[in-house]
């Protein structure tokens, strides 16, 4: 096996082993305790630069409560089985979510909806290979 093969092999396996690591990691968030959610904002943001041109997604924030503490997070839709065009960005404020969030750390979340609008929704814990997580 010369070095050019051992290169991809290990690129492969790291992917591979970061994938699983996120799988089980977002499986394990869906255990944790809930809250509801609602979108404060949302937008049009670049969330990645291809060679192609600029990948450009709707981006929310929203925010929870745990106990007396709010909480916010960011998250994007990306078209799934259906491009719900720009205004999904007005038909999205507002709306709640439900949101688990860590119970040793309440500002690691997961928004437990796989699909919304008929996107997928892209977040820190995205389990997708291809993966466009709006800014932190």
């Amino acid at each position: 096996m010369d070095l050019v093969d051992l290169l991809i092999t290990a690129s492969i396996a790291i992917s591979l082993i970061y994938y699983l690591w996120r799988r089980i990691r977002s499986n394990q968030a869906k255990n944790w305790p809930k809250s509801e959610g609602r979108v404060e904002t949302g937008a049009l943001e670049v969330v990645a630069h291809t060679k192609f041109g600029q990948i450009e997604l709707p981006v929310f924030s929203f925010s929870y409560q745990v106990g007396p503490q709010f909480y916010g997070g960011r998250f994007a839709l990306l078209p799934y089985i259906t491009d719900p065009g720009p205004s999904v960005i007005q038909r999205m404020i507002g709306r709640k979510l439900l949101v688990a969030y860590n119970p040793k750390c309440a500002q690691e979340w997961v928004v437990l909806d796989d699909l919304i609008e008929g996107c997928r929704v892209e977040q820190k814990l995205s389990t997708h290979l291809v993966n466009y997580p709006p800014r932190s």
